[in-house]
């Protein structure tokens, strides 16, 4: 049996080379390929067959349309005739260069908006190891995950699991720094050494595998050195902390300085004390009953977590007995899920990076659109290079090196506009994007390789399009406009994009209108919350006294209608949990929230009570044996509010006196949580603010007395206060940036889209100018012809209303999702969105389609 080349091989050269040189080649190499078997063998020969094969295709013996001229002297003759090209059609130019350069300015303030985001916590050499140690709690209200842990889990975790390389602990307070005379509020965490073999915190001066000598050391970032000591190295110099808790002052001494670290971090810690320099971890070393700091290990290479969580369940009975196993386990939360938890939500980032996809594509299509669309004006161009001799080849050479052109310079500018509005854009929106993360270099090969990525995706089909065309056809204009449904199909998608995205941008309004304006379940209006505790002065006990002094003072001010001290503040509410119980329940307890307020917070902040009574006034003492539930809590308890009901805390068993009315006092992304509130007198010492329902007229003046009579206390904390109007805006500050993104590149979408729409209306009415003359001829009306030209624009927006509402209703039901209280998605919105894109588009192409209607026939006619 005579042995036979590879078919394949032999299909895959004639695919590719030219027809007058297919025969000759093929029979070269195949007459060597049975020399070969001969004197080789079967393997080598077809082994070199098909070397011989890809050593064929060289650019010379390629078909016309494989084939690109990359001789450097015509190369060189490409690049002037795209120059005067671009100079020669200054109105196509612009709108091709403006258009990719919009595209590319928005692709990358997007790309480096959501590269941060999607990036978070990547800068830690062990992010794949990294987690955080939880605990999940069954309850009869479902389940409940919560992050606080205990002091001596950090230990027992380490001894019990080989699986754990190491693991550290972060507790997070407030301390008061002293500089010059005054006391400075910073944010202080508690941790152990072992956290930077955890997480990657560089370290700039000082022992990177000492950062705590002794329990009075301190480790400073670099802004902190600065701040207090006005340089980087601040090694040995000492501080001297307030720790309003403990309401005592210690000096410690800086003994490493973090070096600058990525904005996109979960933890960015400015002040670090050793964890047993926590002036009350003796208390609590070996105590399982409270639970008030972050534990987090690393895994060694290979350890599952896995096996780790399906044995926890023996962990929590050995600490805390067989019951309780029934009903709380451990849980391990991967470090790539921390931003989601206790952040944001990334995918809010990756709907905006595919918004500036979709940008970038309405670009190119432009790009496309117009190129196309001026091809009967470079007719004899394109036929006279055909004639003498031109390949296809070489023409689409030519096209995509001006192709490229316009995307280089369109590439250039908008790294140049970056570059202008970066820090305008950083402010707008509150973001530190930034360019200094990668290097010159780096952005230099970015920006050639998107300027090629852009030339070819936004070149090629005109080239290979214009190219195709033959030379009497180009003579004679008889351009055929090939290509209809490819063509089509990207300006569907097109017009799907923007649908889409205004789509998704008037939902997001809708509910973030919704929930500002929803009714919270308290009165905001003329609110103001100022700080104050005890803990604010050097003497705690003598610091109650001053601010009861400064309440009574405040609450004899015409202009206070109403003064309560609280220790939390609706938009700042409890974060502090206990286990209760109806009275007389074997069940297990619920862990609900609680807070300490007097008895005229329900009037301050206009909540109604719905059964029952409000707590007596504060003269007559602590209500220690009485509470309030709010509507949740008595559902979650099942009470009937006509009855007498009864709750156990611990061994305290305490009344409920009434019911308020449930207040949103987080985000409506939130179902109002069960919670307790107990009545506590200024005596005590529990608050830790002070609302005051105010007359708003001249208030400046107001302000400012109330800031003397503050500062006159002597606090260590300077006066700090805010509306409670501004404080709910707040809550929404994350949802009203991701709205003025949406809606900023919604806007640069539909502007670009609309530049498209001027190239296609050339198209159309290039391709419809025969027509459009002969009905003129023919009797035909200006309105007639007008709807000959947006008919073909009003088919494509239909069929692109069509596809594009089924995309916004899966995103926009995916992001409701994410907020207990939503609207409902009403068909009003996308009819909207459907008349604001006709619209732009009648406006875009009236003009263009007003002067075609017009023009006189014989213009068109006059060869045929």
């Amino acid at each position: 049996m005579k042995h036979q080349p590879p078919k394949w091989a032999l299909r895959f050269l004639e695919f590719f080379l030219r027809t007058d040189y297919s025969d000759e080649i093929q029979g070269d190499i195949t007459e060597a390929f049975y020399w070969r078997v001969k004197e080789e063998g079967l393997f080598k020969a077809r082994f070199k067959f098909i070397l011989e094969v890809f050593r064929s295709l060289k650019p010379t013996n390629l078909k016309s349309f494989y084939h690109l001229s990359l001789n450097t002297m015509i190369f060189r003759n490409y690049l002037k005739v795209a120059f005067r090209s671009l100079l020669k059609r200054r109105s196509t130019s612009f709108i091709n260069i403006f258009g990719l350069s919009v595209g590319v300015a928005a692709f990358i303030f997007i790309f480096l908006y959501t590269n941060q985001i999607l990036t978070f916590d990547h800068s830690h050499e062990n992010k794949d190891r990294i987690f955080m140690v939880y605990k999940e709690r069954i309850t009869p209200d479902g389940t409940q995950e919560t992050y606080d842990t205990w002091v001596p889990m950090k230990d027992r975790l380490t001894d019990s699991y080989e699986q754990i390389e190491t693991a550290a602990r972060i507790y997070d307070t407030q301390a008061r720094i002293k500089k010059s005379n005054q006391y400075i509020e910073e944010d202080i965490i508690y941790t152990d050494a072992s956290l930077f073999d955890v997480f990657t915190f560089p370290i700039l001066h000082g022992n990177q595998k000492d950062v705590f000598p002794n329990k009075n050391s301190i480790v400073l970032s670099v802004e902190m050195a600065n701040k207090y000591f006005g340089r980087d190295n601040a090694i040995d110099e000492e501080l001297e902390v307030f720790l309003p808790d403990e309401d005592t002052t210690f000096r410690f001494r800086v003994s490493a300085i973090i070096a600058d670290l990525p904005e996109n971090l979960t933890h960015q810690p400015d002040l670090m004390i050793e964890m047993e320099a926590l002036p009350f971890y003796s208390d609590f070393v070996n105590e399982w009953g409270s639970s008030f700091l972050d534990t987090y290990v690393i895994l060694k290479e290979g350890g599952d977590e896995a096996y780790l969580e399906s044995d926890f369940p023996n962990l929590v009975e050995s600490i805390f007995g067989s019951e309780t196993r029934e009903n709380t386990n451990f849980r391990l939360l991967p470090m790539a899920e921390f931003y989601d938890t206790f952040i944001g939500n990334k995918s809010n980032a990756r709907t905006l990076l595919w918004v500036g996809i979709g940008i970038l594509f309405i670009a190119i299509v432009n790009f496309m659109n117009l190129s196309t669309a001026q091809a009967s004006k470079r007719a004899k161009e394109i036929g006279l290079r055909k004639v003498l001799g031109a390949f296809q080849g070489q023409l689409r050479t030519q096209f995509i090196t001006e192709a490229f052109v316009m995307s280089l310079f369109a590439t250039v500018i908008g790294v140049g506009l970056v570059l202008l509005l970066i820090l305008g854009f950083n402010t707008f929106f509150d973001v530190t994007i930034t360019l200094k993360i990668f290097s010159l270099a780096e952005i230099m090969l970015m920006v050639f390789a998107l300027a090629i990525a852009l030339g070819l995706l936004s070149g090629s089909y005109p080239a290979f399009y214009l190219s195709s065309i033959g030379p009497i056809e180009v003579l004679r204009q008889r351009l055929g406009f090939g290509g209809t449904k490819f063509r089509n199909a990207l300006v569907i998608i097109q017009f799907s994009i923007a649908l889409f995205l205004i789509t998704c941008t008037l939902i997001v309004r809708n509910q973030i209108n919704y929930m500002t304006q929803k009714e919270m379940g308290f009165d905001s209006e003329g609110v103001l919350a100022i700080g104050a505790s005890p803990r604010d002065f050097t003497d705690s006990e003598a610091g109650m006294n001053k601010i009861n002094t400064f309440k009574t003072e405040l609450a004899g001010k015409s202009y206070v209608k109403e003064v309560s001290r609280s220790r939390h503040v609706p938009t700042f509410w409890s974060g502090s949990f206990t286990f209760v119980r109806p009275d007389e329940w074997s069940g297990d307890p619920l862990r609900m929230r609680y807070t300490f307020l007097d008895a005229n917070f329900f009037n301050t902040y206009g909540i109604n009570i719905k059964h029952g009574s409000n707590f007596l006034p504060d003269t007559e003492g602590d209500q220690r044996t009485s509470v309030i539930l709010n509507e949740a809590a008595m559902k979650a308890f099942q009470f009937d509010p006509e009855n007498q009901n009864v709750i156990r805390v611990g061994d305290s068993r305490l009344n409920v006196v009434g019911v308020a009315e449930d207040f949103h006092f987080e985000t409506l992304q939130n179902e109002v949580a069960p919670t307790l509130m107990l009545h506590r007198t200024a005596e005590s010492g529990a608050h830790r603010n002070i609302s005051i329902k105010m007359d708003m007229s001249n208030l400046v003046e107001r302000i400012e007395e109330i800031e003397t009579m503050w500062n006159e206390l002597g606090s260590t904390r300077e006066f700090t206060y805010s509306f409670m109007d501004d404080r709910m805006e707040i809550l929404y500050e994350d949802e009203q940036r991701y709205l003025g993104m949406v809606t900023m590149f919604s806007i640069i979408s539909i502007v670009v889209a609309c530049l498209g729409l001027y190239g296609l209306t050339l198209f159309i009415i290039e391709k419809k100018r025969k027509e459009i003359s002969i009905r003129k001829v023919l009797g035909a009306e200006l309105g007639t012809v007008l709807r000959l030209i947006f008919g073909e624009f009003t088919k494509w927006v239909v069929i692109a209303f069509i596809l594009s509402v089924p995309l916004a209703i899966y995103f926009a039901n995916d992001w409701l999702q994410s907020y207990y209280y939503r609207i409902n998605i009403s068909w009003i919105t996308f009819g909207l969105a459907l008349l604001i894109v006709l619209v732009l588009v009648i406006a875009t192409v009236g003009y263009q389609s007003l002067k075609a209607a017009s023009s006189n026939p014989v213009k068109y006619l006059k060869d045929e």
